[in-house]
């Protein structure tokens, strides 16, 4: 029965017409006489440098679609007229761009007549939110990785851990794209490999509803265009390094040494054509490599075998071993290595093969209130260890000048492993694991090393399908169908040592509930229509998305013995996980109200199947300890849902000044939350439901400077409410502390993590003829925060998050000068982030007399106020970077 669905889904797909898969873009527009405006009937119009092109129809239309994203020529010629060439023609993905030709007689036509394009500032077929970043505009901004180009686009907002939120939503729902393909890493949601700025061709950020061959995400989706090799061969190379500079030694440790070589950055690329193949095969290589030793460190005063002595009331008697080095120790540095190479093959005029691969590799330890409480214990932390590496082979046929279909074979996997030492049964472990240890409060850590080891994979294969065209002058048709098979394998466990075999280091068998494994092969399918009508300027793109998805796992039947310590029949304890399937309406609309303006409105319904965190998680599903101790996942998890409502305007103000403002609704049902079940002996614990809910509404406003002499600016601001019953899965479950406030989380709508009620980013540019400087500027609101009564965190769960911290700001600069030596383009620059070394003053501890009374007996260790300055709380200091790139 299965296998006929997914004929009969193929068949009318085949059977239908359809676009590009969100990679490529469309040029159309009218040939006329200039001077009686009667059509031009079977003109020639081609993108100078590629083989796509179309004949002007019997009114003297045309359309070319599949054109890659960038800037272009093109051509118009007819017998008896002048040819006309344009230039500076803007192509972005899944838009069209307009382009008529007024073309005078000639009696020689051979003449051509060129001329640079203006380009229109209203996108007359947006009908959703969207920001597109190219290129040459990524070059100049002060930015590392694709994420801080995201931090700058209206309705995202970064959360106080570095988490990404686009218009209120969890940093999970977010989708990735790379080229046409989804690669997000199906753990976190997150991308699952890393994208150097300077492969990308175009960037694009959809943060309203979004057409419907997109899926599987419900805030928005980044869209990454890669760059392709050029018919000339051409390098580039880079080079930069600096540090921190900042007076804030009380915060930040060791911040006073001066490192210019502390954050190190190298890359480079090279592309063309393949000798002797130049029309055939192109490449693009490149590679970048990242050494940070960040701004957060420690010292190692202690090492994981010292042992402390705080028993009694006599203080004078209190000791603990200091027996490191002194050595200033990175808390949280980062060393990547990455490379891309993109190979394209055209064997034939209407045939295009491209192979893709990106691979990183990377060490890094994230920065968390553990690292805090272990500033002169470094050795006590663990380190993340990941690799990736992503595979794409796509085909594209051109059937002819309004047809093609494409066809793309996709595989990725990741490798994370987490642990402190590689060799779970290292003698410093034997050292660090120490039974019988304690340690009082706010004394920082003396000793030990963390015991945790996690080992993840990912394999992910996936097929796709889409057939493009444009079957008359009004309607675009898209469609694809996707198969998406996961192969996800997670072991986490911590070494201890056992009493019974004189304190001999031990990992507890896989049945314990210390040790995990699981193995799971997900599958996820797909199929979507889609048609963009395009009359005049009024547009409608119209859609259905199907999706279905099976977690291939079981789950408890009887939830009062979700392990089965009862021992009955497998067949009757556990159940299989059923499929889930979701039929996703689109939406979206966009016409003229004037010659400068346009209005826009969109409705979309989303669907997204949790993150595997949550649907395997204690795959055993233990239950042990105390009350509210043990969690397990829920592979049944239904899929989350939001339904999205947004209008939009677009105005030319002046000549050279865009206004765009937007206005959204989302309503969430079915987030990922917290249930809660007993055993039959009376145990309390947590699972995964689909019980959390909320809602974000807001208005997104932004001021579009177009270059004017030497200045552009790019200003937008966004308002924004985003509520919900609970920023994280499990904030219920970590709430539970009694009835009352078990009851009360799954009811109160309070104020996200995340919720900024206002985010003002300002990018500023100013050129000259071979220098530039780019400014960005960033105002928000505070963050909400717990209140305390009485120096305690509250207890009332209807009060969470009613706290507001201070309004934020921040300056970025980059400063370049052109230049050219020894005939070679050579680029300096100066990058300074946290201009004006910004602090979050209201976040410095508040201590009150008491607990300094408390703390007195242990104040020759350290004194309180060390203890909870935690300098991780603080945005990361001036940091001033000096480099070089060369161009070839």
């Amino acid at each position: 029965m299965k296998k006929t669905i997914v004929h009969w889904l193929f068949a009318i797909l085949l059977f239908n017409s359809a676009l590009q898969a969100g990679t490529t873009g469309k040029i159309s527009g009218r040939l006329k006489d200039a001077d009686t405006g009667e059509p031009l009937i079977g003109a020639t119009i081609l993108v100078t440098g590629t083989a796509l092109g179309a004949v002007s129809d019997a009114e003297g239309y045309y359309s070319i679609i599949n054109v890659l994203p960038g800037t272009w020529e093109v051509k118009a010629s007819f017998i008896g007229y002048n040819t006309v060439i344009q230039k500076n023609i803007s192509v972005s993905a899944d838009r069209t761009t307009r382009l008529d030709f007024n073309m005078k007689s000639s009696l020689v036509s051979t003449n051509t007549v060129e001329v640079i394009a203006q380009k229109d500032v209203i996108i007359h077929d947006l009908t959703s939110s969207q920001s597109v970043v190219g290129s040459d505009q990524i070059k100049t901004l002060p930015v590392e990785n694709i994420g801080d180009i995201l931090s700058l686009q209206a309705g995202i907002t970064t959360d106080a851990g570095g988490g990404m939120h686009m218009r209120g939503g969890r940093s999970s729902e977010i989708k990735y794209y790379i080229d046409g393909m989804a690669v997000s890493n199906p753990f976190s949601g997150g991308l699952a490999v890393d994208v150097q700025n300077d492969n990308v061709q175009e960037l694009q950020v959809i943060s309203g509803t979004f057409n419907a061959e997109y899926g599987q995400a419900m805030s928005g989706i980044v869209n990454i265009m890669t760059k392709e090799g050029g018919d000339k061969t051409s390098a580039t190379f880079s080079a930069y390094a600096g540090d921190f500079l900042t007076s804030h030694s009380d915060m930040f440790l060791n911040i006073n040494k001066i490192n210019p070589l502390s954050q190190k950055y190298v890359e480079g690329s090279l592309s063309g054509p393949v000798p002797l193949l130049s029309n055939k095969v192109h490449y693009f290589l490149s590679g970048r490599y990242r050494n940070e030793e960040g701004y957060l460190y420690g010292q190692r005063i202690h090492t994981p075998g010292d042992t402390v002595y705080f028993q009694g009331q006599d203080a004078s008697k209190y000791m603990e071993q200091s027996s490191g080095d002194s050595a200033m120790v990175p808390l949280s540095p980062a060393m990547a290595a990455s490379f891309q190479a993109k190979i394209t093959y055209n064997p034939v005029t209407n045939v295009k093969l491209n192979y893709l691969v990106i691979g990183d590799n990377s060490e890094y330890k994230p920065y968390s209130g553990t690292s805090h409480a272990n500033m002169f214990n470094p050795d006590y932390l663990r380190t993340d260890y990941l690799k990736s590496l992503n595979n794409l082979f796509t085909i594209t046929h051109t059937i002819n000048q309004n047809f093609f279909h494409q066809l793309q074979l996709s595989y990725y996997t990741t490798r994370l492993k987490i642990y402190a030492n590689e060799n779970p049964f290292d003698s410093i472990f034997v050292a660090g694991i120490q039974p019988s240890r304690t340690m009082p409060n706010n004394i920082f850590n003396v000793g030990g090393i963390d015991p945790n080891f996690l080992y993840r994979k990912n394999d992910t294969k996936a097929i796709k399908y889409e057939i493009t065209g444009q079957v008359d002058r009004y309607n675009l048709f898209k469609a694809g169908i996707e198969y998406r098979q996961y192969q996800l394998e997670n072991e986490n466990f911590a070494v201890r040592r056992d009493a019974n075999t004189n304190w001999q280091l031990k990992i507890d068998d896989v049945t314990a509930a210390s040790h995990n494994y699981y193995f799971r092969k997900p599958v996820e399918m797909a199929a979507f229509l889609q048609d963009k009508i395009e009359v005049e300027d009024f547009i409608v793109n119209v859609g259905l998305r199907f999706d279905y998805y099976n977690s291939k796992s079981k789950v408890p039947v009887n939830m009062t013995d979700p392990h089965n310590n009862l021992g009955v029949d497998q067949s009757v304890a556990y159940r299989d996980a059923t499929a889930k399937t979701q039929l996703s309406p689109r939406l979206g609309l966009a016409f003229p109200i004037s010659d400068k303006g346009n209005l826009h409105v969109s409705y979309g319904q989303f669907f997204q199947i949790p993150e595997s965190d949550r649907l395997y998680e204690n795959p055993e599903f233990e239950v042990e300890g105390a009350r509210f101790s043990s969690f397990i996942g829920n592979a049944d998890l239904e899929a989350q849902r939001t339904t999205v409502f947004e209008i939009g305007l677009q105005q030319q103000v002046a000549s050279n000044l865009v206004l765009n403002a937007n206005c959204y609704y989302k309503d969430y049902r079915g987030l990922s939350g917290t249930q809660f079940f007993e055993t039959y002996y009376a145990l309390e614990y947590g699972q995964y439901a689909n019980a959390d809910f909320g809602n974000v509404w807001g208005t997104t406003i932004s001021l579009d400077l177009l270059k004017t002499g030497m200045l552009s600016a790019a200003i937008d601001y966004t308002f924004q409410v985003a509520d919900g019953n609970g920023s994280d899965p499990k904030e219920a479950f970590r709430t539970a502390g009694t009835e009352m406030n078990k009851n009360l989380t799954t009811k109160s709508l309070i104020p996200l993590n995340w919720d900024q009620r206002h985010v003002l980013n300002a990018t500023v540019t100013i050129q000259g003829e071979d220098w530039g400087i780019t400014s960005l500027n960033k105002f928000s609101s505070g963050y909400p925060y717990n209140p305390l009564t009485d120096y305690f965190p509250v207890t009332n769960i209807q009060l969470q998050n009613q706290g507001r911290f201070k309004p934020e700001y921040s300056m970025d600069l980059r400063v370049y000068k052109n230049f050219t030596l020894a005939g070679v383009a050579t680029s300096l620059f100066l990058s300074v982030q946290n201009v004006f070394d910004y602090t979050r003053v209201e976040r410095l501890p508040q201590i009150p007399i008491r607990d300094l009374l408390v703390h007195q007996k242990y104040a020759r260790f350290n004194s309180l106020y060390d203890y909870r300055m935690d300098p991780g709380q603080q945005p990361a200091p001036r940091l001033v970077k000096l480099g070089f790139r060369v161009e070839i």
